[in-house]
C-alpha cells in the first residue's frame, strides 16, 4: 500500500509564474466536483466545547488509469477525509471523477495519488490523504485455479481500441503449435472491463482462465481481454464470448472461463463457461 499526503506539492506538471508547479489544463478534472457544505450534514451546532475530532474513510475499489505507455492500470483507493472540513464529497459526483481518470495517463501511482490529493484538497478545503493498493494485491485468487494461478497483467500491453479482437489469439508460437506439449496452466487478469449496453456504467471483472492444452500467448491473451474495454455488452454475454473465441482460436483440450464483477445495487454476476462438468467455490473478493 502506498500513500499520499496532500500537503506534499505535487511533482508533476508545469511551472506557473509564481513558480508553483500546475497541472495540465486536461488534468484538472477537480472542476466537475461540485462538494457539499458540512454544514448541511449537521442535525444541530456543534459545540466548540465539545467539537469532534475524526474523518470519513472512503473506500473506491475500482480506479482504473493509463500509465505513459497506454497500459491500463487499476486500484483500490482510499480517501481520508477529515470531518472537519468545509466540505465534503456526494457519492455519484466523486464516481463520475474517478471515472474521468480512465482515459488519462500519469508516470506513476505516486502522480495519480499527488493529482487526486491537490484537487480534493483544494476541492474540500482540508488536507485529504490517499492511499492506493493495487487490485492484483487485495484480490483473492479464485479456489477454482487455486495457489498455482498466474496474473496475465505483467505482460506489456497497452490498451487495444475498436471493439472485441478474436483475432489476436494464438498459441505461444503458432508455426510450432502441432509441436509443442500440451499444458495446464490457470492465468488471471483484473483488467477486465465492458460497458453495460443499459445505462453505460463500466462493469469491472476479474477473468480467469484454467485450459489444458497447447500454450496460450500470454500478451496476445491479455491484448484480447484489453479489446473488451471499449465495448457493449451484458455480463454473461461478455464470459460466453471469451469462452467461445478461446475454444474457436486455440482448441484446448479443456477449457473453464470465469470472472467475478464488481458488485451493483448490492447484486454481483459471476458467470462461468467450461468444456466439462465445474464448481467453484463462491468466495467474495475485495473487489465486490
Amino acid at each position: 500500500m502506498t500513500y499520499r499526503d496532500s500537503r506534499r506539492p505535487a511533482q508533476h506538471g508545469t511551472p506557473d509564474d509564481g513558480g508553483n508547479t500546475a497541472l495540465p489544463s486536461r488534468l484538472r478534472l477537480g472542476a466537475t466536483l461540485h462538494p457539499i457544505p458540512r454544514t448541511r450534514l449537521r442535525c444541530r451546532e456543534t459545540s466548540p466545547v465539545a467539537a469532534p475530532r475524526g474523518y470519513d474513510l472512503w473506500n473506491h475499489y475500482e480506479v482504473s488509469w493509463l500509465d505513459m505507455h497506454e497500459r491500463p492500470q487499476i486500484a483500490v483507493v482510499e480517501l481520508v477525509i477529515p470531518c472537519d472540513s468545509p466540505y465534503t464529497l456526494e457519492m455519484a459526483d466523486a464516481q463520475r471523477y474517478f471515472l474521468a481518470l480512465r482515459e488519462h495517463g500519469f508516470e506513476s501511482t505516486d502522480a495519480l495519488e499527488a493529482h487526486v490529493a491537490g484537487e480534493l484538497s483544494q476541492c474540500l478545503g482540508a488536507y485529504v490523504l490517499v492511499r492506493t493498493t493495487p487490485v492484483r494485491q487485495a484480490v483473492r485468487s479464485t479456489i477454482a485455479c487455486g495457489p498455482l494461478v498466474q496474473t496475465l497483467d505483467s505482460e506489456p500491453v497497452g490498451v487495444v481500441r475498436g471493439g472485441v479482437q478474436a483475432d489476436l489469439l494464438c498459441h505461444v508460437h503458432d508455426a510450432d503449435a502441432a509441436l509443442a506439449s500440451p499444458v495446464h496452466e490457470c492465468l488471471s487478469s483484473d483488467l477486465l472491463s465492458v460497458r453495460c449496453p443499459l445505462s453505460g456504467g463500466v462493469d469491472y471483472g476479474t477473468v480467469w482462465f484454467d485450459y489444458t492444452g497447447t500454450p496460450i500467448c500470454r500478451r496476445a491473451l491479455l491484448a484480447y481481454v484489453l479489446s473488451y474495454r471499449d465495448s457493449e455488452m451484458y455480463i454473461e454475454q461478455c464470459v460466453e464470448t471469451l469462452f467461445s473465441d478461446i475454444l474457436a482460436r486455440c482448441s484446448p483440450a479443456r477449457l473453464v472461463v470465469g470472472a467475478r464483477f464488481t458488485r451493483r445495487h448490492g447484486i454481483d454476476i459471476n458467470p462461468v463457461r467450461s468444456t466439462h462438468a465445474t464448481a467453484i467455490t463462491n468466495i467474495r473478493t475485495v473487489r465486490q
